[in-house]
């Protein structure tokens, strides 16, 4: 199972998947949009729009470089509000996915506590949430999140979460946007259910970081199910959590 788009071994070429270079920093941006159902069905996945941001000197660069990924990432969100009919007036709930307790699965709960809730608004248009994991709980995060928005109205919902690859390069350093939701753990054979519009009743954006990597990939006499993190795991997603976090930010508050 994949979890970034750019590993799935798929040619997306002739559906218009483009990688462009930015002019002044070390990253690059794919998109896909997959536009009708034939489309999805040919390709076996769901439509809607996918977006990526690859920089595997990220953590040897300065600061410029995470304001230039913030303000993409910025970019890239009010784009994906304007295809969905959504604006920053839009009620939404924030999903920090993922184990806390585990350095490489804590994505969620990081850019969770970081995003800014305002509460000197007479009304609140921003909601957090952080499920936790099935085994923590016994409950789905899905069965979680489908709680919550029963009670508290929202327009839709932003969920973040750790993610797998199969490439040293893109560990901690692809960040990965898509319209079309997100499977808990799916990446390391421990499938949740689909969180996606089509089982909430309403959008949803997903963002995931890969922070795993199975030692298979990188040996083939590594046991099959031997997850590895990088080294420096909690500053690296410190950085990017903050990153992420302040992208949300701005898209919310209109900064």
């Amino acid at each position: 199972m994949y979890d970034l788009i750019d590993e799935s071994g798929k040619d997306f070429l002739g559906y218009g998947y483009k990688v462009t270079n930015d002019k002044k920093f070390p990253l690059t941006y794919s998109s896909l949009s997959i536009k009708n159902k034939e489309e999805s069905k040919k390709l076996q996945m769901d439509e809607g729009e996918y977006f990526i941001i690859n920089c595997p000197s990220l953590y040897y660069e300065g600061y410029d470089l995470d304001l230039k990924i913030e303000d993409k990432l910025h970019e890239k969100m009010l784009q994906f509000l304007k295809i969905l009919k959504l604006n920053n007036n839009s009620k939404v709930l924030i999903v920090g996915l993922g184990n806390p307790d585990i350095a490489c699965d804590s994505l969620g709960k990081v850019v969770f506590d970081r995003v800014t809730i305002d509460v000197t608004q007479k009304e609140n248009y921003v909601y957090k949430f952080c499920p936790n994991i099935y085994f923590s709980t016994g409950i789905e995060s899905i069965d979680m999140i489908k709680a919550f928005i029963s009670q508290v109205k929202v327009d839709y919902i932003i969920v973040i979460d750790s993610l797998a690859t199969r490439s040293l390069a893109r560990l901690g350093c692809s960040i990965q946007l898509t319209t079309t939701g997100i499977t808990p753990g799916s990446a390391v054979n421990r499938f949740g259910t689909k969180i996606d519009s089509k089982k909430l009743g309403l959008p949803c954006i997903s963002i995931g970081v890969p922070f795993m990597i199975f030692a298979k990939h990188l040996s083939s006499d590594a046991p099959d199910d031997l997850i590895l993190a990088p080294k420096d795991i909690r500053d690296n997603i410190a950085r990017v959590g903050l990153i992420i976090a302040e992208s949300i930010n701005k898209t919310l508050y209109k900064r």
